[in-house]
């Protein structure tokens, strides 16, 4: 694999300047290379002159609002994954986003983590989490497994415990059973 195909591009629209350095410095420091635009009726242009790897949209623009802008991307870029990001982002229009080819919808103001975790399932980056499993029974290996995977998908989804269970492949209730003997409290 080249070095070139390693560098992850990625395209945020938003009106707001002071957010879009935020987001800039942020995943800037995290090694992806970002393109930003403050203008949604600059995004098809961009669109065509250069390939991304995902793209952060709000949703309340002058000129094309997020949600007229995204079934348009996605007519370009269907394979591109498009996050939004706003204040209207509602877990009530959650279906409504996803119908129109959005990735996620994270609401604003947001964390920092919860941004980069997005993006990061958004491009199919893995993430590590560091185990260590020297001279234990099978059974406290696995326990110890098990808790660092769960405690990753609730701090993933903000602690949501039903989001949590889907990340990981479980009912709420295996879930919550397993976060019960393992003592997982929050």
């Amino acid at each position: 694999m080249t070095a070139n195909k390693s560098v992850k591009r990625v395209l945020v629209v938003d009106d707001d300047e002071k957010l879009l350095s935020v987001e800039q410095e942020l995943l800037t420091r995290r090694g992806w290379v970002v393109t930003i635009c403050k203008d949604s009726t600059r995004v098809m242009p961009l669109l065509k002159e250069q390939s991304y790897d995902a793209a952060l949209l709000d949703i309340r623009m002058p000129g094309f609002e997020g949600t007229d802008l995204l079934p348009l991307i996605k007519k370009v870029r269907p394979e591109m994954p498009v996050i939004l990001v706003s204040a209207y982002c509602d877990k009530a229009n959650a279906a409504y986003y996803h119908s129109l080819g959005a990735f996620d919808a994270i609401g604003k103001p947001f964390s920092h983590e919860l941004l980069v975790d997005t993006l990061k399932r958004a491009m199919d980056e893995e993430e590590q989490i560091p185990l260590m499993l020297t001279g234990l029974t099978l059974k406290t290996a696995r326990d110890q497994l098990y808790r660092k995977l769960i405690l990753a998908a609730l701090r993933k989804t903000d602690w949501n415990q039903l989001r949590a269970a889907e990340l990981l492949g479980v009912s709420r209730y295996c879930l919550m059973r397993w976060m019960k003997k393992l003592g997982v409290t929050y």
